[in-house]
């Protein structure tokens, strides 16, 4: 093969090997790209399958009945339609993230608490109640342990002043000694014991704002016009959601941050699967994909049938 023949081929050859590596380096998001049309497209075809990703063991369940719930929300839109929606597979595309911050961590400490919530009027009305009165104490402690922080400063102040006079002479005397000890080691004790209030008043903080929390998520469930329950201390930069379907180019995923129990677990995995299905949030609140995704039932809404039967393009 002579020189121009090897070049025209060479040519003729370089777009596909440059494609070729292009599809390989890049084919976990052609695939993710692919999953999406396909859905989009072709809706309900073929299952969508899904795998855990990260998973947090501070939680207290174990995979296996964290899959047994996701297949419970599975069933939640197949049974009514006979359709295979969902398939767990261990490499599926669909990653399901049980992922561990502030809410869980609020849930678990009013549970520690011995604090049951439900999602109802009177569990609203008793944590308010609870809340306002731990609040009063906080707030009561809270400027006690100010003002003795405040006098324990000029003591202090006092303290160190007299030590700065004593070395400017030329140091002290032996009984001088014994008495700046005895000052010095009185100080140390009153710090110590305005440690231990600090540490009780940051309880009650941590104790404060789980109620809010809660607070914040009851008065979303039952539609109530109330102001925002502030949490104390930094902010937690994030409105309380249970949990959240993300779909970008890199792939799908589901992300469960708070449940109580398995039946609201179930619960949030079938609102946030409605959504992996392409499925928009609608207005009745009894629905699985109501926009406040409260938690209350397990079973289809007729607008979620509804919604379902027009996304799969079905009667």
């Amino acid at each position: 093969m002579n020189k121009n023949k090897l070049y025209t081929l060479l040519g003729w050859l370089c777009p596909f090997i440059i494609l070729f590596v292009a599809a390989y380096f890049f084919r976990a998001d052609l695939s993710n790209l692919w999953n999406r049309l396909y859905q989009t497209y072709l809706p309900c075809r073929r299952p969508i399958t899904y795998s855990i990703g990260e998973f947090d063991k501070r939680f207290g369940i174990s995979q296996k009945n964290f899959l047994a719930a996701a297949a419970t929300a599975e069933s939640v839109w197949e049974k009514p339609t006979a359709l295979n929606l969902f398939q767990y597979t261990p490499s599926g595309t669909l990653k399901i993230n049980l992922i561990f911050d502030n809410r869980q961590e609020s849930t678990l400490l009013l549970q520690d608490l011995g604090i049951v919530v439900k999602d109802d009027q009177a569990s609203y009305d008793k944590l308010k109640s609870d809340y306002n009165m731990l609040q009063k104490s906080y707030l009561n402690q809270k400027a006690e342990l100010e003002r003795q922080i405040a006098e324990l400063d000029q003591l202090n102040a006092a303290y160190n002043a007299e030590v700065k006079k004593i070395n400017q002479r030329g140091g002290a005397t032996k009984p001088e000694i014994i008495q700046l000890e005895a000052e010095r080691a009185e100080l140390d004790q009153m710090y110590a014991d305005l440690k231990l209030q600090q540490d009780r008043l940051n309880e009650k903080v941590d104790k404060l704002n789980a109620m809010a929390d809660a607070l914040n998520r009851l008065a979303q469930t039952l539609n109530l016009s109330v102001d925002k329950y502030n949490t104390i201390g930094a902010s937690q930069g994030r409105e309380f959601e249970e949990g959240s379907y993300v779909s970008s180019a890199a792939g799908q995923e589901i992300n469960i941050y708070q449940f109580s129990d398995t039946t609201k677990l179930v619960r949030v995995l079938a609102h946030e699967l409605g959504h992996a299905l392409g499925l928009p949030h609608v207005t009745t609140t009894k629905a699985i994909m109501y926009y406040l995704n409260n938690g209350i039932n397990e079973r289809l809404a007729p607008a979620d049938l509804a919604i379902l039967k027009q996304h799969c393009r079905i009667k």
